[in-house]
């Protein structure tokens, strides 16, 4: 494959950028089926054709809107506890998009939110390889749609320019990509060493950040069952701690719509 940009960054990561993709979690999960990949390894682009999101759903892209990216990692701990990695890339994201101006929280599991509206998607695949399991983390971001673009979507959508009234290039999305992961880094990395302080921190800040405790929710879970209740809190297993009418139920799983009541 013919990148046509790659950086070095500072945790010894590399960033390899290409212009289109069918879907970058896609073409790590194939690189891995063919090669040693080593952690840490990030592919970005333009555009997906193909992009993929949470419960099957597809990410729509044109050109150059959107910060596209996928990131290998081969956590060191139990299957159990991955969910820390994508805690660990939300809030990444939304510290760093505060340097943008751009005050962002988290809705669970891992969409990241602005005023309600949608700025972010993460979708995160786990496989295996000669190498062992491996993670893909895919983020997207969208940077610099305007109103008519997002109405297409006909979803409850934003993006940086619209917040900002700032457009980012290609070199500033690379910057932005770049302090993401490297934020990410620095919260995953000791995580992975299996320390279970790095985990009671992810999960705090996690916390602090997700507004989705609190708040009313409708969930459809994966087996076609809604529910609907006041979430309590997030589980140290990183499940969604919701109250019904006689009991508390755990959702491991889940489409979780924010449901504004008239008081």
């Amino acid at each position: 494959m013919d990148y046509t940009i790659q950086l070095d960054l500072n945790n010894g990561w590399k960033l390899r950028h290409i212009e289109s993709i069918d879907s970058t979690n896609t073409e790590l999960s194939r690189l891995c089926a063919i090669e040693d990949i080593p952690e840490g390894m990030v592919l970005s682009t333009n555009h997906q054709e193909s992009g993929k999101g949470r419960l099957g759903r597809s990410w729509i892209d044109e050109p150059g809107d959107s910060l596209l990216f996928s990131i290998l990692c081969r956590p060191g701990v139990p299957l159990d506890d991955y969910f820390y990695a994508t805690m660990a890339m939300s809030i990444s994201a939304c510290e760093v998009l505060q340097d943008y101006g751009v005050v962002a929280e988290i809705k669970w599991p891992n969409d990241i939110l602005v005023g309600g509206a949608k700025l972010s998607g993460m979708l995160s695949e786990v496989g295996e390889s000669k190498s062992g399991r491996f993670m893909i983390i895919g983020m997207g971001i969208n940077v610099n749609q305007d109103h008519s673009r997002l109405e297409v979507l006909k979803r409850n959508a934003t993006s940086m320019a619209i917040l900002t009234g700032n457009q980012l290039d290609l070199s500033m999305r690379l910057l932005l990509a770049s302090r993401i992961v490297e934020a990410f880094a620095g919260r995953y990395l000791p995580m992975s060493q299996g320390d279970p302080a790095p985990k009671v921190q992810i999960l705090r800040q996690y916390r602090s950040r997700c507004v989705t405790i609190g708040s009313f929710v409708r969930v459809e879970l994966n087996d076609g069952e809604s529910i609907s209740g006041n979430v309590l809190d997030i589980s140290n297993q990183g499940h969604l701690l919701v109250e019904l009418d006689s009991c508390i139920r755990t959702v491991q799983a889940g489409d979780v719509h924010h449901v504004f009541r008239s008081s």
